[in-house]
Order: C-alpha cells, then sequence, then structure tokens
C-alpha cells in the first residue's frame, strides 16, 4: 500500500501546484484592473474615450466578484489535497502510535510533512505564475492587449496569498486527521459524518426568493455594466446557498434509489448516503461552473450602441473564470476520487473476497458520481438561465443552449477522465492485498 500512497503524495503536490498558480494569477488580474483604474492610461481612455473612463471601475469590481466565485474551488483544492496527505499517511501514523509515539507527536509529524509537500507545491506554481504570464499579452480588454507587467503581484502581497495558502493547508491537516482518530493502540477509528439538516434548504429558498424579489424590483430591462456588478454579487450568495443545499438534495434524491436489484448501484447509493458531502466534493465544482455557465451563456451579445467591447470583455473574463474553474474542478474530482480509493481500501478488498468482481467497483463508482453530475449539472445550468431571463426579461437563443451544451460535455468528460484514472489505482488496491503466491 505504500507505492499507492506515494501516488497520493504526487496528487497532493500537484493540487498545491495547481492552486497556487490559479490564486496568483487571479490575483494578478485583479492587481491589474485596480492598477488601471487608479492610474486610468491614457492609451485605455483613447480607445473606449473619455465617456466610459468610469468601465475601469466597473471592470475592477467585476474582478473581484470572479475571484470571490474561485475563492471557495481554490481553498477546497488545497484543503482536499491536505486532508488527502492526512488520510495516506493513516496508518503509519496508527503503526507509530502503537510504538508509543502521543497524539500530539503524530499531528506534528503530519503538518511537518504537509508543509513539505506545499512547500514543492507552491514553488512549482510560482514558477508557472510567472512562466505564464507572457500568454497574457495576447489577450485584451477595453480593446488594447494586456499589459502583462502590471499582472505581476507585488512581492508581499504575493508572500500574503501564499501564508494564506500555507494556512489552508495546515488547518486542513488538523481537520483531517481529526476525522481519522488514532487510538493509542494503534487502531484507525472512522467517524461516519451525521446525515444533513433541512436548514441548507431553507437557506438556499431564501436566497432564492431574494434575488428574485430584487430583480422585479426593478425598473427597465437595460443591461449596464454598473448593474452586472450589483448581479454579480447576488450570484455569488446565491452560488454559496447552492452549495449549501447540494449535498443535502444528493441525500433526499438517494434515499428512494435503495430500493434497487442492481448491485452497483445499490453500493453506490449506500456509499453516497453514508456521506454525501464527499460525492457533492467531487460534483459539485462542475455543477457550479455549469450554473455560471447558464447564467453568461443566456445573456444577450450586445448593449448600447457603442458599448458592445464591454459586454464582449465581460464575457470573455467570464470564460476564463470557467476555464480556471474547471481545471480546479477537473483536479479535485481526481484527488477526491483517489483518496476515496485508498480510504475505502479495507471495505474493497472484504467485498472482492466475498465474490465481487472487479467491474462492480468500477461501475459502482460511475453510478455514485455520473448520476448526481448529470442532475446537479442540469439544475445549476437551468437556474442559471432562469436567473438572466428574470433579471434581464431574455430568453436565450438557440446558440446560446448550443454553448451551454458545450460546457455540459466539457464538465463531463473531465469528471469521467478523473474516474477512469483511478480505476487502475483500485485494481493496485486489490493486488496489493494479496500474497505473491497466491
Amino acid at each position: 500500500m505504500r507505492s499507492g500512497a506515494a501516488w497520493l503524495d504526487v496528487l497532493a503536490v500537484v493540487s498545491f501546484a495547481l492552486s497556487t498558480l490559479i490564486a496568483l494569477t487571479v490575483a494578478g488580474g485583479i492587481w491589474m484592473f485596480k492598477t488601471l483604474n487608479d492610474e486610468r492610461p491614457a492609451r485605455i481612455i483613447r480607445a473606449i474615450g473619455e465617456h466610459n473612463a468610469d468601465a475601469m471601475l466597473t471592470y475592477y469590481l467585476l474582478s473581484v466578484v470572479a475571484g470571490a466565485l474561485l475563492v471557495i474551488p481554490i481553498f477546497a483544492l488545497g484543503s482536499s489535497a491536505a486532508r488527502l496527505g492526512a488520510q495516506a499517511r493513516a496508518r503509519r501514523l496508527a503503526t507509530l502510535r502503537l510504538i508509543g509515539v502521543t497524539g500530539s507527536q503524530t499531528v506534528r509529524m503530519a503538518l511537518v510533512e504537509t508543509a513539505a509537500q506545499w512547500l514543492i507545491g507552491a514553488v512549482a506554481g510560482v514558477v508557472l505564475y510567472y512562466a505564464t504570464l507572457p500568454a497574457w499579452g495576447n489577450a485584451s480588454f477595453f480593446k488594447v492587449s494586456i499589459d502583462t507587467s502590471l499582472m505581476m503581484l507585488p512581492i508581499a502581497a504575493m508572500l500574503g496569498l501564499l501564508a494564506v495558502l500555507l494556512f489552508i493547508a495546515m488547518a486542513s491537516t488538523v481537520v483531517g486527521l481529526q476525522k481519522v482518530r488514532i487510538s493509542p493502540l494503534g487502531v484507525t477509528r472512522r467517524e461516519t459524518p451525521k446525515a444533513l439538516k433541512m436548514w441548507r434548504l431553507v437557506l438556499f429558498v431564501v436566497a432564492g426568493l431574494a434575488f428574485v424579489y430584487w430583480s422585479s424590483s426593478r425598473e427597465g430591462s437595460r443591461v449596464e455594466t454598473s448593474a452586472l456588478v450589483s448581479v454579480g454579487i447576488f450570484v455569488g450568495l446565491f452560488v454559496a446557498a447552492f452549495s449549501l443545499v447540494g449535498p443535502w438534495l444528493l441525500q433526499v434524491a438517494a434515499r428512494p434509489l435503495t430500493k434497487t436489484s442492481s448491485v452497483p448501484r445499490l453500493l453506490a447509493v449506500r456509499r453516497l448516503l453514508d456521506d454525501p458531502r464527499a460525492v457533492w466534493r467531487t460534483v459539485g465544482g462542475v455543477a457550479l461552473l455549469c450554473f455560471v455557465a447558464g447564467f453568461v451563456s443566456a445573456a444577450p451579445d450586445s448593449t448600447n450602441p457603442g458599448f458592445e467591447w464591454a459586454l464582449r470583455d465581460i464575457k470573455f473574463g467570464v470564460w476564463i473564470t470557467l476555464a480556471f474553474g474547471f481545471a480546479v474542478a477537473a483536479q479535485s474530482s481526481l484527488t477526491n476520487q483517489a483518496s476515496l480509493v485508498f480510504e475505502r481500501a479495507d471495505q474493497t478488498i472484504a467485498l472482492s473476497k466475498v465474490g465481487f468482481p472487479f467491474r462492480v467497483f468500477t461501475l459502482s463508482r460511475l453510478h455514485q458520481v455520473l448520476g448526481p453530475l448529470a442532475a446537479t449539472s442540469v439544475i445549476g445550468a437551468g437556474l442559471g438561465c432562469f436567473l438572466v431571463i428574470s433579471f434581464m426579461n431574455e430568453t436565450p437563443s438557440n446558440a446560446a443552449f448550443i454553448q451551454l451544451a458545450g460546457v455540459l460535455g466539457v464538465g463531463f468528460a473531465l469528471t469521467l477522465l478523473a474516474l477512469l484514472v483511478c480505476t487502475p489505482l483500485e485494481r493496485h488496491v486489490l493486488t496489493s492485498s494479496r500474497r505473491r503466491n497466491d
């Protein structure tokens, strides 16, 4: 099983590197728009006109909203990488407890190892951040190319952001070890999560009604960038509420499915009910991205005459946010699924020994993830379109639905790839449990 733990260590380092790269790039974009708003460069004023100079403030605020939408996925990726490392070390730490190492010493050892992994990943992320900066010169905002030197964060800001990422990793390691408690006898005791409560649904409904009331109270249907700032804030709050209600909805929808004669489906449903939040960590990122994609796909393609470039820039910024989000979601799916493979190793081995064929485990994982992913993605995309219709009084075009279908397809493809990559890992779990002469 040690080589399996090594794979988890590699995944943890890659996750730390990706979260660092995207966090620095997003922060660099926010810093760029802040600098442009403060300095108001003459080349941009000439391009958009003096009367549109206030658009720089709007872009800065929108970049903050986009960054806020990515904060939770980025930090979740970093924290899942830290928990992944903590769970991978559970058996080794249990052995150390058995020979007399104290609980506080095991926690300190885990923190040191996590810090080493994070340092490797963070250095790689910083190098990639500087290496990818020149590529942003091919993009443009305000009808002029991006000055990539403006995306370089000050050293103090970069160190502060890295410190926050390190704190998240350390805190998540401690939480991960608390969820995998190790007794003085070296016994690993896994705690079954409690069932989720209905208050999540109540909060989601309140957020939805607040948005509908706010949008219906607005006069007219003109779409201006200043209005998009406020709607962006409301969308961010709605996304947060959607993240809370998602696991509860999965739990409720799975209960009737326990009455099935399919072994893979029954195993998938029982695992989903055991920890719906674990499944949501796999599908939630893609579902939330589909929500944002539904919102931007259904948005109109033109605004006031002579101001088309603004909405074009805004859509381009949203697609950049979605690209970052899909990268984070893909890595999160792989990390969480790999973690679950090794976390459920004892159960998988036991089921295999009583006669379960290997394909049952693969089919169970597909049922457990792809079904909830399909439901939550379609619901998320539909909610995004609904918010556009209620706020802008616009009916999405056929092109918008084609665009949205493409986004859904990308999300499904990335998640399916993560599931297929985990199949060899699960086979490794089974083969490593057998003796060489069996």
